[in-house]
């Protein structure tokens, strides 16, 4: 959603987005309506007569699957452009190959779908949290100062560095004097607590802030060390600098454009890039005895240390 942003906007056109997400919208300051719905079957009903009520001809499809293309075809929707993926081509008028938006970063992407000029270098959309839950969330911080936070979940596996080695990471800053904000999503309570409580003074706010309150709060941090997901892009559009990991993705396609980013890849192995959310190797590993996540654990805690000290280091702390 962070990454189509830039399309949006300068598209203008009204969105529908799953509702949990319109805030992201919302914050982008879009000229056209954000339309949430609600996922399962009430949701869905909902939805198709929202579009039928405002009666739409056309609709671009930012997403692969075919549930949504189906969505517009039943809210009314007759001309739909999208990738030919997921079995929908039937529903398409227009049908964009994979492959043609395979070599771009994937705010490019966008753009190609929403027939926008996809050239040059990809740069995202800043957002501007509110200033209310900004001076919230300060509070809850407290002032002391440099602030890091740590974003340990995914809702990929595959894309999930080893709980315990994020732990390690905040107990060695903590160490410093740093500030650890922990930060998780709906069901990662548990996770983020493992990795607080290896830091004596850390805020674990898993689980307790929507979208618009995590904007907030990565902008208060001076660094992000994170997963490769959407909080990783999240803390870009709100100008703070991350420290990434990266095992079976690829950064030329995903990676952060909106702030400084330290990337820490790993080994080269032979099965990436990979864009399963789920490792399925087994037996052994390239390098590893065992091959099942072995792009992420051969992530060693000492390169992302490093790794923070060399972003981190160099920058003043933000105001």
């Amino acid at each position: 959603m962070v990454a189509a942003l830039p399309a949006i906007v300068a598209d203008g056109s009204d969105v529908l987005v799953v509702r949990w997400l319109a805030p992201v919208v919302e914050m982008a300051g879009s000229a056209g309506d954000v339309i949430g719905f609600d996922r399962g079957f009430a949701g869905f009903g909902r939805a198709v007569r929202e579009l039928r009520r405002r009666g739409y001809d056309d609709g671009v499809l930012l997403t692969p699957a075919f549930s949504a293309a189906w969505l517009l075809r039943c809210g009314g929707v007759g001309h739909l452009r999208g990738t030919a993926t997921d079995g929908r081509s039937v529903l398409l008028r227009e049908r964009v190959s994979p492959d043609v938006l395979r070599p771009h970063h994937r705010i490019n992407a966008y753009k190609l779908l929403l027939d926008q000029d996809a050239g040059g270098e990809p740069r995202l959309h800043r957002l501007s949290p509110s200033p209310e839950r900004r001076e919230r969330w300060r509070a809850a911080v407290g002032a002391t100062r440099p602030v890091i936070g740590i974003f340990p979940g995914s809702n990929a596996p595959a894309r999930r560095w080893p709980t315990e080695r994020f732990a390690a990471v905040a107990r060695a800053l903590a160490a410093r004097g740093i500030r650890i904000v922990v930060m998780g999503g709906a069901g990662e309570a548990g996770l983020t607590a493992l990795v607080a409580g290896a830091a004596d003074t850390a805020l674990d706010v898993g689980g307790r802030t929507d979208l618009a309150d995590l904007a907030a709060l990565l902008s208060l941090c001076d660094l992000v060390v994170t997963n490769d997901t959407g909080p990783m892009h999240l803390a870009g559009a709100v100008g703070t600098p991350t420290v990434s990991l990266w095992g079976p993705s690829d950064p030329n396609e995903v990676r952060q454009v909106g702030a400084s980013d330290a990337r820490v890849t790993g080994a080269v192995l032979p099965c990436k890039p990979c864009r399963r959310n789920h490792c399925g190797r087994r037996g052994r590993g390239t390098v590893l005895a065992d091959a099942h996540g072995e792009c992420m654990r051969l992530i060693e805690v000492e390169a992302v240390l490093a790794a923070v000290e060399s972003e981190f280091g160099r920058r003043p702390a933000r105001a």
